[in-house]
């Protein structure tokens, strides 16, 4: 408030409001009188308004290190360098591990250890179990290769494909599943578990021995059993085959970049383009593996875009891809550098969900013997390439009183989609003007100290905060919203109102 509109709301209290024998007003404004009650002489509300908005200004790099997306390595392989953000990792297992007798599961010593050192770094967990990893001991339990037989091959770096035909074998892996997820679906340290457990890598493929893979019926039943063992964790499959496409389930593209686009028919998007599965990613996610032998030309500055060497960015933004596991980006020796690592770090934060605040404002109205009439408006938008699939929560807080839910369900906001909330509160105290208002958003997957940053400027360890400048300034006074300064007021607009007598269209409070 300047001098000028001070002095003008003197003017108007001397002609509008003093009587004969009223005391004279001092030549220098006084400080607000604490014993005077706020706004205690308004008897017909102000009409004035004011809105307080923050400033929204998008910066995608504070999103790094979100959880659940970019790019991710497994601890197995090597300490990760830690100039690549991340809050994911992966974990291969081999069934023997866990199965250690006819349902007998070791998840207690083996994988608990596992889930919690990863949530101990602040990192949700990528599970993978598997029977036969080329070039490595058979992950099938000596007590079940003993009564299932398995077909030598030297491919790859050589293995042994079980029998996928035995019905021994089969019962084994559905009463492993319903136990995994009986024990584990909903558990918020595992981020999303693969189906896994078949094939070579349990990557569901024996190429190039074609027919010693699990038969239709039973790839069926596998996929049926993993769908009603998880209900809240999310379960990606390698291929969209047989019902996979009609059910809630993501796929992972472990050949990412090298056989992701294109013409031809066995490529990760040609097929779910066959399976009528390019639109999946809407409700359930899609994740996958660069293609090792990529790693480490990838991003570099002399890469060439080819059949087999593809555009990293149309990848994802054909795909729609959350999550990609990227050893080579992690690596602390021979690892990237220089344009290499910012070319990463910036693929990284493109995958996934994202999310920005167009509009963030406070209105504050109709002042009324300390009371006012306030609004608040939010618009929330997803800037990123993917939904979040999991519940996720946008509420408000103002330091003092409960939180405000505005929605529980933001998982389903598509990229591109913004959703825009509003919260009336009439008649409060206007004591509320001066709090901080935080935007902030939340989710029962979320990890101890995990938080979820808005591609904002003005964002703090994921909450976006506003507090906004109501008030009335002159020389040597600051009145709040409310506040007595002799017969003045102090309104939402910042300007003096004469406390005995409302504003009209022809005298307007100055």
């Amino acid at each position: 408030m300047t001098q000028h509109s001070w002095i003008g709301c003197l003017i108007f209290t001397l002609s509008a409001c003093l009587h004969e024998d009223a005391p004279p007003w001092p030549s220098v404004p006084p400080a607000p009188d604490a014993s005077i009650p706020v706004d205690a002489g308004v008897a017909i509300p102000s009409n004035a308004t004011a809105t307080h908005e923050h400033a929204a200004n998008y910066d995608r790099a504070l999103t790094a290190g979100n959880p659940l997306k970019g790019f991710l390595t497994s601890y197995q392989w090597t300490t990760p360098d830690e100039r690549m953000p991340h809050a994911l990792e992966f974990l291969y297992l081999p069934l023997s591990s866990v199965l250690t007798g006819p349902q007998q599961y070791a998840f207690d010593t083996v994988l608990e250890p596992y889930l919690n050192q990863s949530s101990a770094r602040g990192n949700h967990m990528i599970i993978r179990f598997f029977l036969d990893y080329p070039g490595r001991a058979p992950g099938l339990p000596d007590w079940l290769a003993e009564q299932v037989s398995c077909s030598e091959y030297t491919e790859w770096g050589g293995g042994c494909s079980p029998d996928y035909t035995s019905p021994l074998l089969q019962s084994t892996l559905l009463e492993f599943i319903a136990a995994l997820g009986a024990r584990y679906d909903g558990d918020n340290r595992i981020g999303f578990v693969q189906m896994g457990l078949l094939g070579f890598w349990g990557e569901w493929h024996t190429y190039p021995h074609g027919d010693w893979f699990a038969s239709g019926d039973f790839q069926r039943q596998v996929i049926a059993a993993f769908d009603d063992a998880f209900e809240e964790t999310h379960i990606l499959l390698r291929y969209p085959i047989h019902d996979a496409p009609q059910r809630t389930i993501g796929f992972h593209d472990d050949s990412f970049a090298y056989a992701t686009l294109g013409d031809v028919d066995w490529f990760f998007y040609p097929k779910m383009l066959a399976a009528q599965a390019q639109d999946r990613w809407r409700v359930a996610p899609i994740g996958g593996e660069v293609y090792p032998q990529l790693q480490a030309q990838l991003f570099l500055p002399d890469y060439v875009v080819d059949t087999h060497s593809q555009d990293f960015a149309q990848c994802v933004a054909q795909t729609h891809a959350s999550w990609m596991i990227n050893n080579g980006a992690f690596r602390p020796d021979n690892g990237y550098e220089g344009v290499q690592l910012a070319a990463a770090q910036a693929a990284s934060l493109s995958m996934g969900y994202e999310f920005s605040v167009p509009r963030f404002a406070l209105t504050a109205s109709n002042l009324h013997q300390g009371l006012v009439d306030l609004l608040v408006e939010v618009e929330i938008s997803n800037s990123g390439v993917a939904p979040f699939y999991y519940p996720l929560t946008l509420s408000l807080s103002d330091g003092v009183d409960a939180p405000h839910l505005f929605t529980d369900n933001l998982e389903t906001l598509q990229p591109g989609e913004a959703r825009s909330f509003r919260l009336e509160l009439t008649g409060v105290s206007a004591e509320l003007l001066g709090r901080t208002y935080t935007l902030s958003l939340t989710s029962p997957i979320l990890l101890d100290d995990q938080v979820i940053r808005f591609a904002d400027q003005a964002d703090e360890q994921g909450a976006l905060r506003m507090t906004p400048e109501f008030g009335c300034s002159m020389e040597g006074s600051e009145l709040k919203v409310g506040e007595r300064l002799g017969d003045c007021v102090c309104d939402v607009d910042g300007r003096l109102i004469d406390a005995h007598r409302p504003a009209t269209a022809d005298a307007p409070w100055l």
